[in-house]
């Protein structure tokens, strides 16, 4: 079932909602968030991530569609075989995790994406 216009602004409400294997989510916010591990494998269509830290998130196979992301950080965090398309990313930062882990790309696709004063993000998607 889809989830429309949802606003998920705590840690543990965006942790239960982005947990839902294979979800559609439209016109949802999430923010303020620090994750830890968790898969979202789902489709989001025009949604946004604010304030939210994802260590060792696991993106793979997820569709991201004018999502817009601000100030997020992903340490460690992979984005294999995702689609991502005419999304936004404002202040964000790809980095290692504690184990010297590379956040990853492999097999990913990114179509009229954006980034603005990002770290790590043209080394992540670009190669």
């Amino acid at each position: 079932m889809p989830l429309l216009s949802k606003k998920l602004t705590s840690t543990r409400a965006v942790e239960k909602t982005l947990t839902l294997s294979d979800e559609f989510y439209r016109y949802c916010e999430f923010s303020s968030a620090s994750l830890e591990g968790g898969n979202f494998d789902g489709v989001f269509v025009s949604c946004s991530f604010k304030d939210i830290e994802w260590y060792s998130g696991l993106f793979n196979t997820a569709i991201l569609v004018d999502c817009k992301f601000e100030n997020c950080t992903f340490l460690g965090t992979s984005f294999s075989g995702c689609r991502i398309v005419n999304c936004n990313f404002k202040n964000c930062r790809f980095l290692q995790d504690n184990l010297n882990a590379f956040c990853l790309a492999s097999q990913t696709s990114l179509y009229h994406c954006q980034s603005e004063n990002c770290e790590g993000f043209n080394e992540l998607f670009e190669k």
